[in-house]
């Protein structure tokens, strides 16, 4: 099935056990403080074990703390990935296909919680502050769960807000995503993290599988 990799989907925070004095974890402390909401766009590109390009895409993002956004696919497939704060929905405009999952269960130690926040950062991830290169401040990051995707995500901070993610999975792949066009708390109006679905559109509803599953 053709799904272009989210991150977070992926995209910012719920700061604790950050109170070093590095820069990058500073910077990091500072941004979670200070902002609470955002809209960028985004570049993705995505490389193989051998740093070959094997995937890119591009679109716009928004955020609401805490667990709002909305990540749009514009290029080379249409693709919406949205949050209220409860309900996670991802509509594949191609396939005409909604997914619907708890919050909770999508965005646990997932890089979506380096974008979107909800449960203390630190709880989900060991950080390590990485320095100052490529004019950027840097934060590395590993996942304490052993049942995610990657292997680690390195971010990069310039002015206090995400300017480079980078995500290291499994499979030596590395997906980058740079932000541009970046405004600090902009007014973004509720109804920006709803997702209105067309009448012939398939959905796909996870919440009641899972209930199945355990008996409800």
């Amino acid at each position: 099935m053709r799904r272009i990799r989210l991150v977070a989907a992926a995209l910012l925070l719920g700061v604790a056990g950050l109170a070093q004095a590095a820069p990058g974890s500073t910077a990091l402390t500072d941004f979670y403080n200070k902002v609470n909401t955002l809209s960028a766009d985004f570049q993705q590109v995505q490389r193989d074990d051998d740093g070959n390009v094997v995937q890119q895409a591009s679109g716009t993002f928004l955020l609401s703390r805490p667990d709002k956004f909305r990540w749009t696919y514009k290029q080379p497939y249409k693709q919406v990935i949205v949050s209220n704060g409860k309900v996670f929905k991802f509509y594949d405009v191609d396939l005409a296909q909604v997914t619907v999952r708890d919050i909770g269960a999508s965005l646990k130690a997932t890089p979506a919680l380096l974008l979107t926040g909800g449960e203390a950062l630190s709880d989900a991830f060991s950080i390590k502050d990485a320095g100052t290169h490529d004019g950027l401040h840097w934060v590395h990051l590993t996942p304490k769960a052993d049942d995610t995707d990657f292997q680690s995500v390195d971010l990069g901070l310039k002015n206090n807000v995400p300017a480079l993610m980078r995500l290291h999975d499994n499979l030596g792949q590395t997906t980058s995503i740079s932000f541009g066009n970046v405004k600090v708390n902009p007014k973004l109006d509720d109804s920006r993290f709803t997702l209105k679905v067309p009448d012939n559109v398939e959905i796909v509803d996870s919440r009641d599988q899972a209930a199945s599953a355990n008996g409800g």
